[in-house]
């Protein structure tokens, strides 16, 4: 999709409802960010440390601001850094409620979240390809920061008063591997397979770029890329 006209470039079952993965992560960001500030600081508890796997090795009792939490979901895909931002602005099943909230306001209408990480034994969160367009174009249209995040390969976030170090790099491959990518979100479950929201530019345009269900994501995403640029005349 062309982000800014919302022209689709390629599609295929783009209604179908699939799993998603990790890519739940960019709702948990999103309300997260219509409920809190960059700098407000959320406290860890100790249940968001048991949260396994992909993590940022989170401790009981630090303080992180919710812009650093943000670094290790779209860096590391931190799953312990989704829990405590969700933890960190209500309880667990009101955030919830908010993601499916905010879901429908967008007219999501074939996406249901059942939890902030993605990580779901029960197969019950779900969306589409053209949902998570929806979602992805609204989120990096009111909250740039998130783009400005994802396009990072490497983050270190130094020791402070409030909690330990940490240093993270990318899972994104393409931002090293495809010239004009800036972010945005991956994914994988064995449910769901390999998942992506990618975001690239050249010139003026830029293209959003959905994979669900991948069995090869990268090369997947490099044909619907060529493709979606050589459709706008590049």
């Amino acid at each position: 999709v062309e982000t800014k006209t919302g022209q689709i470039l390629y599609a295929k079952n783009i209604h179908e409802r699939l799993s998603i993965a990790s890519l739940t992560k960019i709702m948990t960001a999103l309300v997260a960010l219509e409920n809190k500030g960059l700098d407000d600081q959320i406290l860890i508890n100790e249940s968001v440390t048991k949260v396994e796997p992909d993590n940022m090795e989170l401790l009981a009792g630090e303080k992180l601001t919710v812009k650093e939490l943000l670094y290790g979901i779209f860096l590391i895909s931190a799953n312990d850094a989704a829990e405590a931002l969700s933890q960190g602005i209500v309880i667990k099943e009101e955030f919830i409620k908010m993601m499916n909230s905010k879901a429908k306001q967008l007219g999501m209408k074939d996406t249901y979240f059942a939890n902030p990480t993605g990580l779901d034994e029960d197969n019950n969160t779900h969306s589409t390809a053209f949902d998570l367009v929806l979602l992805s174009r609204y989120a990096i249209r009111n909250f740039p920061v998130l783009v400005d995040i994802s396009k990072l390969d490497h983050v270190l976030l130094p020791k402070t008063e409030n909690h330990q170090d940490y240093n993270m790099y990318s899972v994104i491959n393409l931002l090293k591997t495809y010239p004009g990518v800036v972010g945005f979100k991956t994914g994988y479950t064995q449910d769901a397979g390999l998942t992506l929201v990618t975001i690239a530019r050249r010139e003026d345009k830029e293209v959003i770029g959905v994979l669900l269900g991948s069995e090869n994501r990268r090369d997947e995403a490099r044909k619907l890329l060529d493709y979606s640029f050589q459709k706008l005349g590049f």
